[in-house]
């Protein structure tokens, strides 16, 4: 059975005889078998409507699947668009092979809206395998096709499950890992060390801590922080010392207005008071700035008392 041979790891002539065999009968799908849940005449889901449709397209034989494939092949024009017949012969091996997108799907365990839009995903990759198909091989297409469905599927289900979506080669490495990690388990009997799994996998430990970290997965604000707490993770996340929202927004207002006001200083005023007030960083002393002027103190008191009674005026208007 397809199912139990490892990807990627059959030798050339283990593939070679693998392809010229038949794909598993999948058999005539009854939809009352696969249902998980009761669905009253009427009321099917997309699901269902679409296991009805896949079972209302016999398989193909070797025979048939090679004639289609060699009339696509015929169809196909120069620009990659395809002749009526052409388009014909891709439309009917796509549906002749819509039990291949379920057979990839099921494997998983998932809701039935999840698992639709596995199925989904899967029929992407079918009418690329379809259109890809080299029937000259002599391979049946429904085994060529399968891998590329099932790769499909895995990697939209890794879309779905994840907020903050990842990279396929990284999805690739974490498998690996995973799977390293598993087989340290059985063999010591222990949860393995980042030292233990880079000389297994040949990577650096650095390496085996991040991928570790992205395992984890999001956590919804609102989500409850025990079974019988009203208290949501969000909340706890809360700093009581920060300021709030109307806070931020009235210090802002603030702002606002002080630069308005300050816009109608002369610059001389303006640098005065900025100095004094210590805008730019450190406060200064009348000595400091009149030095820096080149004028005396008091003049730079008299400076800073004139732009002081300005802006008073200009905030009672």
């Amino acid at each position: 059975m397809i199912n139990h041979i490892p990807h990627r790891t059959a030798k050339n002539d283990t593939l070679t005889s693998l392809l010229r065999s038949d794909f598993p009968d999948l058999g005539e799908i009854e939809v009352s078998r696969l249902e998980t849940a009761p669905v009253r005449a009427g009321e099917a889901d997309g699901l269902t409507a679409y296991l009805n449709q896949a079972a209302r397209w016999p398989r193909l034989s070797a025979e048939e699947e090679l004639a289609l494939g060699h009339r696509i092949k015929a169809g196909k024009l120069a620009d990659g668009t395809l002749t009526p017949a052409g388009q014909s012969a891709l439309d009917e091996l796509v549906q002749r092979n819509l039990r291949l997108c379920y057979h990839a799907a099921k494997e998983i365990n998932v809701s039935r809206e999840e698992m639709l839009e596995l199925v989904a995903a899967g029929n992407v990759a079918l009418m690329e395998a379809a259109r890809a198909f080299n029937a000259d091989l002599g391979y049946r297409f429904s085994t060529y096709a399968y891998w590329g469905i099932r790769s499909a599927v895995f990697r939209h289900l890794n879309f779905l499950r994840r907020t903050v979506r990842l990279p396929r080669n990284l999805h690739e490495q974490m498998a690996k890992l995973r799977k390293a990690e598993a087989a340290l388990l059985q063999k010591t009997g222990r949860e393995a060390t980042e030292d233990e799994l880079s000389a297994v996998l040949d990577w650096s430990p650095e390496k085996i801590v991040e991928l570790r970290c992205y395992h984890q997965h999001g956590q919804s604000l609102d989500a409850p922080v025990g079974e019988d707490s009203d208290t949501t993770f969000g909340e706890t996340l809360a700093d009581p010392e920060a300021a709030t929202p109307a806070a931020y927004a009235e210090a802002a207002d603030r702002l606002a207005a002080l630069a308005e006001v300050m816009a109608q200083l002369t610059p001389r005023e303006l640098e005065v008071i900025r100095l004094r007030a210590g805008l730019d960083g450190e406060e200064l002393t009348l000595d400091a700035i009149g030095q820096r002027q080149g004028v005396s103190r008091e003049r730079i008191r008299q400076i800073e008392a004139e732009a002081r009674r300005k802006m008073r005026l200009i905030i009672r208007r």
